[in-house]
């Protein structure tokens, strides 16, 4: 905390990076039907540079060295939203089979809630063999709820693929619930539940929906017992939401430093194709810029792929749009690797 403060006192030096740090206008604006913030009720007009960041590093506040001589970070990233595909996402599919004159794969989509080999959401060992061709790490939120916006789901039920993430060094936190976002208690509840599942202490969090109430949220993820949370970014826009591209504690208006570490969340898939309705090229070359950006002041970059982003079957260019992240991310020379790591690294220096 005292290393985190004298980073926070420069910042102080500049009012206008103070209040772009602490989020100011978020105290008393306007929200979207989920509770959050979004970009489009900000007074800023872009989150493409990490100005806070930026005066950092140019200032030499931060001296930011990570491990193994590489140049930036990447926190990756997937929220397990469904472990079993919906109805409506059956039928997508179906239709797809049906004009690609596959048969074979019609019928396997209309078993795949009932035959687990047909799962095309179970496919959290697929992944990790992919990040695994270009040595990246990431980590896996799973759902802990009993009361849910979406689907709702029994982490029990898949405690031996939990232990697996988890036992081949990837990472396994907390995908907070829609309705318990800012419920302390059911939070707990969550946090045991999940760490019941998997033996260990759940240290990362992020929520539902990425619904957020500056500070307060973290004021109560804190008192919680996480470590860090990577719920902090827009989710009608990629970028930076505070003008950071580093982990950071956060900090009130009235300077008063919050106990959790944040590695905020700069690039969602669905911001891409839900929110901006871009093209998956169009998107690659924003994050190819962003990555730039980020290099630049040797920070970090989260980014978010669910799981079900994966189904290609549904999600064509954009399920392989990852694999082409990897590839650039690695000719980079990034740090791919996960929450837990990038936040032991960060909190061994800064904490």
């Amino acid at each position: 905390m005292y290393r985190w403060e004298h980073v926070i006192n420069h910042i102080k030096r500049k009012h206008h990076l103070f209040n772009v740090y602490v989020a100011s206008e978020e105290y008393s604006a306007p929200s979207d039907q989920h509770g959050r913030f979004l970009f489009k009720f900000s007074n800023r007009t872009s989150t493409l540079d990490p100005v806070v960041s930026a005066y950092l590093i140019e200032n030499k506040v931060l001296e930011v060295e990570w491990p193994e001589h590489y140049r930036f970070a990447v926190c990756l990233t997937h929220d397990v939203d469904y472990i079993y595909p919906p109805i409506k996402h059956i039928v997508a599919a179906s239709k797809k089979a049906i004009a690609r004159k596959d048969m074979r794969e019609f019928l396997k989509r209309l078993s795949s809630r009932v035959i687990k080999k047909y799962n095309p959401y179970l496919n959290f060992k697929d992944i990790m063999m992919l990040e695994e061709k270009y040595d990246a790490r990431s980590t896996f939120f799973f759902k802990a709820s009993r009361k849910e916006y979406g689907q709702i789901y029994n982490v029990e039920s898949i405690s031996s693929e939990i232990a697996e993430i988890a036992g081949l060094g990837w990472e396994v936190g907390l995908h907070a619930g829609y309705f318990s976002y800012d419920d302390p208690d059911e939070l707990r509840r969550e946090k045991e539940r999940l760490e019941k599942v998997l033996r260990q202490e759940v240290i990362g969090v992020r929520i539902h929906y990425l619904r957020f109430k500056v500070p307060d949220t973290w004021f109560l993820l804190a008192d919680v017992g996480f470590k860090y949370d990577t719920t902090f970014g827009f989710a009608d826009m990629p970028g930076f939401r505070n003008g950071m591209c580093h982990p950071f504690r956060p900090c009130t208006i009235d300077g008063r430093i919050i106990d959790i570490w944040e590695i905020p969340l700069i690039v969602m898939d669905t911001t891409l194709f839900g929110y901006l309705h871009t093209t998956p090229k169009k998107a690659f070359d924003m994050i190819k810029l962003l990555c730039r950006r980020v290099e630049k002041y040797n920070g970090v970059i989260t980014i978010l792929w669910h799981n079900n982003t994966f189904d290609e079957l549904r999600y064509g260019e954009w399920s392989r749009l990852y694999r082409a992240i990897l590839k650039y991310l690695k000719e980079r020379n990034a740090w791919m690797t996960n929450g837990r790591n990038i936040y032991e690294y960060w909190n061994s220096i800064y904490g």
